[in-house]
């Protein structure tokens, strides 16, 4: 992998990370409405808990993909970054290109996502 290409990756994850971040920060707290029985039918309690569980779940995986951001940048600062964490081999920059946040080459990616 070259410089300019190092340069277009590292580009594309700040870009992502401010995305993310600047999403995370506007975002308005999630709506936890009366979720007691009393006052509602129940098929509104459940549409208001299935909205907070859906709203929570896609902010805890925006967090985790920040993390994952972060961890890649890192690499990147510490020169690590396109070599595979598992066999040190070189992550080609196609899978890169896709995946930006990859440490991990092809071969060790289900390895990686099994933790």
């Amino acid at each position: 992998m070259n410089n300019n290409q190092l340069q277009q990756l590292r580009q594309t994850l700040e870009e992502e990370l401010a995305t993310l971040q600047q999403f995370i920060n506007d975002e308005l707290p999630v709506d936890e409405t009366e979720l007691s029985a009393v006052d509602n039918h129940p098929a509104d309690a459940a549409t208001d808990l299935t909205t907070v569980v859906t709203e929570l779940t896609l902010n805890e995986l925006k967090e985790e993909e920040i993390e994952r951001i972060k961890t890649a940048l890192t690499a990147m600062d510490e020169g690590t970054y396109g070599k595979c964490a598992v066999c040190g081999e070189n992550i080609p920059f196609g899978r890169l290109e896709a995946i930006p946040t990859a440490l991990t080459c092809v071969d060790h990616a289900e390895k990686e996502n099994v933790e």
